[in-house]
């Protein structure tokens, strides 16, 4: 699906993933989580992932993981280039993750975003997600996360 400007989002592929990672993410707290590539929470599965591209350059990548019946792990990975694009990304990324929740009835959305990456708590409270608790030693660094959710009535 074709946006103004050369932006486009199609289905995510890990190479996506790999090219953001290598021209830089959004910030260093970041790329020391997504350099332990065994653990990266990101997987190309149709419908539930995509990927912004500016110019066929990957900008932000993300998707949801089913875990159970209603409930999945949402994940965000983002270039530094997301800042010359903060709007555009922001709202695509918002209405896309709206848009896969409510099409797969998952009624809770949740993720953890390390405590000290304040931009990234920000930009997911901005995503509707509210903090639930304090995930004490929780990265693989022993750094702290917040357990952040958003929860979607379902209209059966």
């Amino acid at each position: 699906s074709l946006l103004m400007d050369s932006f486009k989002i199609v289905p995510y592929l890990p190479e996506h993933g790999d090219q953001i990672i290598a021209s830089g993410m959004n910030d260093k707290l970041m790329a020391i989580d997504a350099s332990y590539t065994n653990h990266r929470l990101d997987i190309s599965e149709p419908g539930l992932s995509f990927t912004l591209l500016k110019d066929d350059e990957p900008i932000v990548a993300g998707g949801v993981i089913p875990m159970w019946q209603g409930v999945a792990e949402g994940w965000v990975l983002s270039s530094k280039q997301i800042f010359d694009y903060k709007i555009k990304a922001a709202g695509s990324i918002k209405k896309r993750l709206d848009y896969i929740c409510k099409n797969n009835n998952i009624q809770r959305l949740q993720s953890a975003v390390k405590a000290e990456f304040l931009i990234g708590v920000r930009f997911a409270e901005w995503l509707g997600l509210t903090k639930e608790g304090l995930m004490k030693k929780y990265g693989l660094d022993g750094s702290d996360y917040w357990r952040m959710v958003k929860i979607y009535e379902l209209h059966r």
